[in-house]
């Protein structure tokens, strides 16, 4: 299985991105569950906690979530060039499901 990969990121960026989470390919309303998200080096070692957002329309928008860091000055601090790993883990009651790991290719920044 090959992971999915978003855009490089260009340290010191601002970090954003959204997202939909499926079940069975499916999108799949996130109405009474949290989210948590993290970035992490190939070892396991946490580079960004995210501040992770769920749609407030999940009627319109089903599944749709934003993800951000926590501080956003912090993405000037990342490894580069490096790949980040991060996935979504979505929490309903007693049930914890997690999305894909995706990897987020980070690349130095040339304009500082």
């Amino acid at each position: 299985m090959t992971s999915q990969t978003t855009p490089p990121f260009k340290r010191g960026d601002t970090f954003a991105l959204s997202g939909v989470y499926r079940i069975n390919g499916v999108a799949s309303q996130l109405t009474n569950q949290t989210i948590r998200s993290q970035l992490r080096t190939s070892v396991g070692g946490l580079v960004a906690n995210l501040s992770a957002a769920i749609d407030p329309d999940q009627t319109v928008n089903p599944g749709r979530f934003y993800l951000s860091l926590v501080d956003p000055a912090q993405s000037a601090t990342f490894p580069a060039p490096a790949n980040l790993y991060c996935d979504v883990e979505v929490h309903d009651g007693g049930m914890v499901r997690s999305t894909e790991t995706f990897i987020v290719p980070v690349v130095p920044d040339v304009s500082q």
